[in-house]
């Protein structure tokens, strides 16, 4: 059993293609799904052992073609598509194997590139959307939860769902959500009747935040912007939910279906704390689109996600 996120994002080589050290293990789903954010990590790690040395990855960019098993492991092929001076792409594809008959499931395929860093023109950044809490003054999730149990906030149950679907994430990483998000104020949507103190403002001007570090040793820098990736992979396919005061019995299905990541510093260390703020843009046909920035104690932005993802109403209600 992997115990650090360093050995759940691990790869091992076979011939021209890299299989997962461990089986994925589900977040945020009570069915035998895996989490997205393995896909995305195990193929942004295998691309890393492929790619040159001093090359970094600048833009991961992705579709889930279906779901991933939690029975197997995962296969990972990197074909690369191109090397210049300056560039390499690589085309990744991430399969499963059913163990009935040994045949190959596409899940997902990504496109990794990457740069070699080069002298500076330009250089700005910019800032959250509104000021946030230093992490030092932030609570952690677990003191958060026994508060707000012994203060009568939130329920025992609320409590016991919350432990149930984010303890993968929490043993990973840690997590302090700052109390002028939303999602610290609605225990990440689980008291989604909650009034939080951003009720008054559009939905597209809502944003929920948090200060992200890994818990364990990572060696690489692979290690690091894999573990990037399968941490921004979280919250955005049901942040809309957490901010519309809705949650996963609302809904028939609510997953990512593509998604873009961007880095815009080659010196990723996610062992240190960063500031990341998720906000929403756009809900429509059956669809949303939500992204989420991080930066650094510095105020530097380093990294973006965004997301797609497939929001269908439960079919006992009426379709807008």
């Amino acid at each position: 059993m992997a115990r650090t996120l360093a050995e759940h994002i691990s790869v091992q080589k076979v011939r021209d293609h890299y299989v997962s050290t461990y089986t994925p293990q589900r977040m945020g789903n009570s069915a035998p799904i895996g989490y997205g954010g393995y896909a995305i990590a195990l193929a942004i790690h295998a691309a890393y052992k492929s790619s040159p040395e001093g090359f970094h990855l600048y833009s991961a960019l992705g579709n889930f073609l279906r779901a991933t098993s939690t029975e197997t492991t995962l296969i990972c092929t990197p074909i690369q598509l191109r090397k210049t001076k300056s560039f390499a792409t690589y085309r990744v594809t991430v399969e499963q194997r059913t163990e009935s008959n040994g045949e190959s499931r596409l899940c997902m395929e990504l496109l990794a590139d990457f740069h070699k860093d080069e002298p500076a023109v330009l250089t700005y950044s910019a800032r959250p959307t509104r000021a946030y809490s230093h992490w030092q003054d932030c609570v952690p999730w677990d003191q958060m939860l026994v508060t707000d149990v012994t203060t009568g906030k939130i329920t025992a149950n609320q409590s016991n769902t919350f432990n149930k679907m984010f303890a993968l994430s929490r043993n990973l990483y840690e997590g302090r959500p700052c109390p002028e998000g939303i999602t610290s104020q609605n225990l990440m949507g689980v008291v989604k009747s909650v009034e939080s103190n951003q009720d008054d403002l559009p939905v597209t001007q809502k944003a929920s935040a948090d200060w992200l570090r890994v818990k364990h040793p990572l060696q690489t820098e692979g290690e690091h912007v894999a573990s990037l990736g399968f941490m921004m992979d979280g919250l955005l396919s049901f942040l809309p939910l957490v901010h519309n005061h809705l949650f996963f019995e609302d809904v028939d299905a609510c997953s990512s279906l593509d998604f873009a990541l961007r880095l815009f510093s080659p010196n990723v260390k996610v062992d240190n704390w960063h500031l990341r703020e998720a906000t929403s843009s756009r809900a429509g046909h059956g669809r949303t689109y939500s992204e989420s920035n991080l930066w650094d104690e510095e105020g530097h932005l380093i990294a973006c996600m965004s997301q797609q993802s497939i929001l269908r109403v439960p079919s006992n209600k009426p379709k807008m």
